[in-house]
């Protein structure tokens, strides 16, 4: 009896739910060469695990599918397309990335009152990237739906450094992303034990998404945090 209870404690120290995240992200750069070019709305969903620690305190455990932008503007580069070889003064790669991404977080609660509790949260995520897309604007040329990883025939271009013709730059993105969570928000509990979570998320990129050295840049998002917990 004494295992049988123990086990029954653990099981009830869990909770599950499913959530969606509507999210801002952009593009932080950190060398001249690529600049700022605003943000995009994107969206993400996946399944949740809590596990209690006790009445104010709990690890979240997430996995999601999630939909991230990333802006990568160039004032200057040379481009060739179809054998053409071209400067240009603004090329714009606007990148439509999709990661599965694994959240860890602390949660910290306040007591409940009423119906109603709030939680802050901290902690770390790593992402891999499943697929990068990038409409490309120019003033030489365009291309929506690239595929920068492994374009088709007719999506294939090149671009190289300005400053020296011979350096080619790498259009692919990193394929890990790392980075740190802060959030909060607000807990509904309903009668059936179930609850709804509310909340805002912030989450820092530490890690540079570029393969190309000369490019520099973290993406940063900023999502509602919006939960089933059964």
């Amino acid at each position: 009896m004494g295992k049988l209870s123990l086990a029954q404690n653990e099981v009830s120290k869990l909770e599950f739910g499913l959530g969606i995240s509507p999210a801002m992200s952009w593009v932080n750069p950190s060398t001249k060469v690529v600049g700022r070019d605003g943000g995009s709305l994107n969206f993400g969903f996946g399944a949740r695990i809590n596990y209690k620690l006790s009445d104010k305190y709990a690890i979240g455990f997430e996995v999601n599918l999630q939909n991230l932008g990333a802006k990568t503007h160039m004032d200057k580069v040379i481009t060739e397309r179809d054998g053409i070889i071209l400067p240009s003064n603004n090329f714009n790669l606007n990148y439509q990335l999709r990661y599965l991404e694994i959240p860890v977080v602390l949660k910290m609660h306040t007591e409940l009152k009423g119906k109603t509790s709030y939680f802050g949260e901290f902690g770390g995520n790593i992402g891999w990237l499943l697929n990068q897309i990038a409409d490309i604007k120019s003033d030489v040329f365009s291309i929506d739906k690239v595929n920068t990883e492994l374009p088709e025939d007719g999506d294939k271009f090149k671009l190289y450094n300005p400053e020296n013709a011979n350096s080619e730059y790498l259009i692919q993105l990193n394929k890990i992303n790392l980075g740190l969570i802060f959030g909060g928000g607000i807990q509904l509990h309903l009668d059936n034990n179930s609850k709804v979570e509310l909340g805002l998320r912030y989450r820092w990129g530490i890690t540079d998404i570029y393969k190309e050295d000369k490019w520099k840049g973290n993406n940063h998002a900023i999502a509602l945090n919006i939960g089933f917990i059964f």
